[in-house]
């Protein structure tokens, strides 16, 4: 009835007018759009229909998800064209703040994204961070579709002139957006109290304009809006319990209770109101966005008759001038380079990764890789930019937020072979020296293992270096006798340490040469009795070496790839071997054949690679192929352990489905890999798994005729299949494997990140 009257009460004005007299001037339509996190692309259903009922709003507001997309809708998009984007975005990684693996620096690839916390130290202690998603992708994709207005300073120059409403902390105020950049603007309004970090802008610290306004009518109206059309994907009524229980719910639900004061006032004073009913959809259902739309559209189609009358109504007026908006090219000229909040890394440094210097002619997609290589550094937490137009070129400021030169990190982790375990690490910048990295790494657990590391940059390009380590474990060695069975099981100690230098190039690629130091002892663990009972304390070998090792890795994530390549070629010589024998002199003729030196110069070559590509929608295969050899026999504790997953083997051994953990050891072999995953969901692969091994004939002649031993000529075929879920704790993955000369399954599970 309300909006019967209004359209009633235009047409009557109208028809007062005399004959000859120019017609008023159009009511102004404004156009309030609400937050609600993933609700919020309702909007886009509505979007349709108001576009079908020839209806286009004079101004819009909105709030949180509602800025986006009015912001968006008000730059020029169509409901159609948001539609197609919500379709196509990959919500997985938007709503992370994670890079490709492919554009991290090659030196850094190992430690990133391996774990679950990581805290900043300052000089109060642990410093925890001001949301969980700082929201470096969001703003990637903000930046990107408003990229053809970045120019415009003013949101009044916009196709449909747009407000949206932000919250500022330090004041307690709402903060209106009406200029400078649209997409820094939609990024605060939906910064939700401790999911997404607050945005920094002129001494404010802005969070979710939701707190305080969550449906800005009255805002709407203050632009001049004289009849108001507002979507409101929030609740009006009191939530129920059961719909709060999910941190999500809680979080949004407790950030906006502040804007409940004055949502009741904003809807009585909404002529037009679409509610669209959106349970069991959440704030975080953005994987059902094409629902979500549907149910807005279904919502405002409930109305479709009133806003065609009010459509009819407003075309008896004078249609409005179309408004000329200068858009910025895909092609432009930067003038200047602008840095905010530089510390620690110089100006050099930072053009340098970025690839971009004054004079150049760039695009957007220039502008977002160079700031993939330099979030890639792991010298940076987030890099937004604005653009700003002087005569005919750009001035490109960037904004920057560095990570702290000290950090903490933690990981919980499981699998059924080295069972429990918490990762640790410390990593500290500039400690030794300007430009080094110092990284220390321990898995704290019953099966221990310690990796350290110091990097020392040469020069401010950072892509030469000095590089040193030092590795320990103690993990168990299984000697198996016959399919599965058991003759026991060796503590297997293993202590590294060495030296060298590094050549990093670009994202991909790593050279490196070093000399090391590496000594293998192994004890009694279980069984084996027939050794230790003789008076044999502890054995093994002892190496000198140098390697020459070429590393690249163009893989987008590490591990779910979905496409890129990774190749390792490694290259050592031995300088010297040497046996190590704790116990009683009398014994040692019992493990001679395990620490005896038959070479103490040689030669040993490996390569490793990998491909992922797409071959159907949701189906992905990667192939691999390893190559391992001697150039003459080499000691026992030389070789390659075969078996288990890549979630537990160590440096130097093979994964291989129908194994089990280092089931089979081998000097010199070739495997081949075949593994096709599919995706169930965003977050669900299945997976199978096919693979082969085969050991050339020549080999070391004394474990021939040792079952655990990959003797000449032998081969085996596995194969097996299983699920896994990339999941907010890392990889979870679940699967059963077997081999064709023994048939006997065997299981593997893993949760969390691999130490290595």
């Amino acid at each position: 009835m309300k909006q019967l009257l209004l359209c009633l009460t235009i047409a009557g004005f109208i028809s007062t007018t005399t004959i000859g007299q120019e017609l008023q001037e159009r009511p102004k339509v404004g156009l309030v759009l609400s937050g609600g996190g993933a609700k919020g692309l309702a909007h886009i259903g509505v979007l349709k229909v108001l576009e079908e009922a020839g209806i286009r709003p004079d101004y819009i507001t909105g709030t949180s998800m509602g800025s986006i997309i009015g912001g968006l809708y008000a730059s020029g998009y169509t409901a159609h064209e948001l539609d197609s984007i919500v379709h196509a975005t990959d919500w997985a990684v938007v709503l992370s703040d994670q890079i490709p693996l492919s554009d991290v620096v090659p030196e850094e690839k190992s430690d990133y994204n391996r774990f679950q916390v990581e805290l900043d130290i300052s000089k109060k202690g642990l410093k925890l961070p001001p949301g969980m998603v700082r929201g470096q992708r969001i703003s990637e994709m903000l930046s990107g579709l408003t990229w053809h207005v970045s120019s415009l300073e003013s949101f009044d120059e916009l196709p449909i002139p747009f407000r949206c409403v932000a919250v500022d902390l330090v004041q307690g105020k709402p903060y209106v957006f009406k200029d400078g950049d649209l997409s820094q603007a939609m990024r605060a309004s939906m910064a939700i109290p401790s999911v997404f970090t607050p945005v920094e802008k002129d001494g404010m610290y802005l969070v979710d304009g939701g707190v305080l306004d969550n449906f800005p009518t009255l805002l709407c109206r203050e632009m001049g809006a004289e009849i108001i059309i507002g979507v409101n994907v929030g609740s009006s009524d009191k939530p129920d319990i059961e719909d709060l229980k999910n941190i999500t719910e809680v979080m949004m639900t407790s950030a906006m209770i502040g804007s409940s004061i004055v949502l009741q006032q904003s809807i009585d004073s909404t002529d037009y109101l679409v509610t669209p009913v959106l349970p069991p959809y959440g704030t975080a259902s953005f994987f059902d966005g094409d629902s979500i739309v549907a149910r807005g559209e279904m919502a405002a189609r409930l109305q479709l008759d009133d806003f065609i009358h009010l459509s009819d109504s407003l075309n008896l007026f004078a249609s409005p001038k179309v408004k000329t908006v200068e858009l910025t090219a895909d092609k432009i000229i930067v003038s200047d380079i602008k840095v905010q909040n530089r510390h620690h890394v110089s100006i050099n440094y930072f053009l340098n990764k970025l690839g971009i210097h004054e004079g150049d002619t760039i695009t957007r997609a220039d502008i977002d890789t160079g700031i993939r290589r330099l979030i890639g550094s792991r010298f940076y937490n987030q890099i937004t930019y604005d653009l700003n137009k002087v005569n005919d070129e750009y001035v490109l400021t960037f904004h920057t937020e560095e990570a702290y030169l000290t950090q903490a990190k933690f990981s919980l982790r499981y699998d059924n072979e080295l069972k429990a375990g918490l990762i640790s690490n410390v990593t500290l910048r500039n400690l030794l020296t300007k430009n080094s990295r110092l990284s220390l790494t321990a898995d704290v657990s019953e099966k221990p293992r310690i990796h350290n590391e110091i990097i020392a940059y040469l020069g401010e390009q950072q892509s030469t270096g000095f590089i040193a380590d030092a590795y320990f474990e103690r993990t168990p060695l299984p000697i198996y006798k016959d399919h599965k069975k058991t003759l026991g099981t060796f503590n297997y100690y293993k202590t590294q340490a060495g030296t060298g230098v590094f050549f990093s190039y670009k994202t991909r690629t790593m050279i490196s040469a070093k000399f090391d130091w590496q000594e293998i002892r192994v004890s009694q663990s279980s069984g084996l009795s027939d050794i230790f009972d003789q008076g044999v304390d502890r054995f093994g070998n002892g190496f000198v070496f140098g390697t020459l090792s070429i590393d690249r890795n163009t893989l987008n994530n590490r591990f779910f790839p979905t496409k890129g390549h990774h190749l390792l070629m490694s290259l050592k010589a031995n300088f010297n071997a040497y046996d190590y024998y704790n116990g009683e002199s009398t014994s040692k003729a019992i493990i001679k054949p395990y620490i005896d030196v038959p070479n103490k110069n040689y030669l040993a070559g490996s390569i490793r690679y990998t491909k992922c590509f797409q071959t159907a929608k949701n189906a992905y295969f990667e192939t691999g192929i390893s190559l391992a050899a001697f150039s003459a026999d080499a000691p026992f504790f030389d070789m390659h352990y075969i078996g288990g997953t890549a979630y537990n083997i160590s440096t130097g051994d093979a994964a291989f489905v129908g194994l089990n953990y280092r089931e089979k050891i081998a000097e010199n072999y070739g495997l081949i890999s075949a593994k096709f995953n599919f995706n169930l969901s965003p977050t669900i692969y299945a997976h199978t798994v096919f693979n082969g091994i085969f050991s050339p004939n020549f080999g070391n002649d004394y474990f021939a005729d040792q079952s655990y031993y990959l003797g000449p000529k032998e081969s085996i075929i596995g194969f097996g299949g299983g699920i896994a879920i990339n999941s907010i704790i890392g990889p979870i993955t679940f699967g059963m494997g077997t081999n064709v000369d023994d048939w006997k399954p065997r299981a593997y599970f893993s949760i969390g990140y691999p130490f290595m």
